[in-house]
């Protein structure tokens, strides 16, 4: 398998277990675009998330500067997430990119996110 086809295979993973939360989910088939998000998922109680999918977790400096810079096109409804295969290949993990990084540093600012819990960023209203 193709290393582009096991990262299609990767983002219908992803795409599924969100579709599984309540999310709509929309990819980006082949998303060599400036935005660097390969998938784009919504929820009527949570905020919009654009997520890079990586089977491994390793992201370029440039990748998550820019999905962080995207995200933040839309302000706090909207979280940049990197997400990738969880141990032994099974499941996903999320992880919420807090901070930019900078070259040449293994400094990765991000924290556990968890999809399916409902955060309130400032000015959401969940009722």
């Amino acid at each position: 398998m193709s290393h582009y086809a096991r990262g299609t295979r990767f983002e219908h993973k992803v795409r599924d277990h969100l579709m599984a939360l309540g999310y709509s989910v929309l990819r980006a088939a082949g998303s060599k675009g400036d935005s660097k998000v390969d998938l784009v998922a919504f929820h009527p109680y949570r905020p919009m998330l654009l997520i890079q999918c990586k089977i491994d977790g390793k992201i370029s400096v440039a990748e998550w500067n820019r999905v962080r810079e995207v995200a933040g096109w839309y302000g706090p409804m909207c979280v940049p997430v990197l997400a990738q295969n969880g141990p032994n290949g099974r499941g996903v993990v999320y992880h919420r990119l807090t901070g930019e990084r900078v070259s040449r540093s293994r400094s990765r600012p991000c924290e556990a996110f968890d999809p399916a819990a409902i955060l309130r960023p400032v000015g959401m209203i969940v009722t």
